[in-house]
């Protein structure tokens, strides 16, 4: 009587098959993932302008006029008299653009 082993284990092209299906789900969750990222980005770059232009119209209640800079925002600016801040605890940092810092205009406005 002759007892035979039987074999464990894939084959090459089992593994080939089975990573090449892989890679394929892979790259289709890969930019399904990027875009949910850049929609938050925007998100949070939406908010960051509302809370800026909401700590803009605070200042103008209490200065009388629209702050310089996002810093007046902060900081208490030189020579302003009702100052009753600060009015955002940090400047925020821009989510789509990390170097770019957000501006106010005269009329308070987000650029």
């Amino acid at each position: 009587m002759r007892i035979v082993k039987a074999r464990s284990g894939f084959t090459l092209w089992e593994l080939l098959i089975v990573l090449f299906l892989m890679g394929i789900l892979l790259s289709l969750f890969t930019t399904h993932y990027g875009s949910a990222v850049k929609q938050v980005r925007i998100r949070m770059d939406q908010a960051n302008i509302q809370r800026i232009e909401g700590a803009a119209q605070l200042y103008r209640i209490d200065v009388g006029a629209y702050p310089s800079s996002v810093t007046d925002l902060v900081q208490s600016p030189m020579g302003v008299s009702g100052w009753c801040g600060p009015y955002l605890n940090e400047i925020p940092i821009n989510p789509l653009n990390s170097e770019q810092s957000y501006q106010i205009n005269s009329s308070g406005r987000v650029y």
